[in-house]
């Protein structure tokens, strides 16, 4: 294979390579906002609950 052909099949592995690595840390990055973001949600739900039994 000449040259041409040699870095164009590079280019495709590192390209790859990137898009694989971009979507492991996108995709962590959006698991570990939705794991913080479900307790606050969880302790907001308890705090209304306990307001309401105290209201009754």
């Amino acid at each position: 294979m000449d040259n041409y052909h040699e870095s164009k099949t590079a280019r495709r592995v590192a390209a790859i390579a990137y898009l694989l690595f971009m979507t492991f840390i996108v995709g962590g990055t959006l698991l570990s906002q939705q794991n913080t973001s479900e307790p606050k949600a969880n302790e907001s739900e308890e705090l209304r609950s306990t307001n309401h039994e105290n209201t009754i």
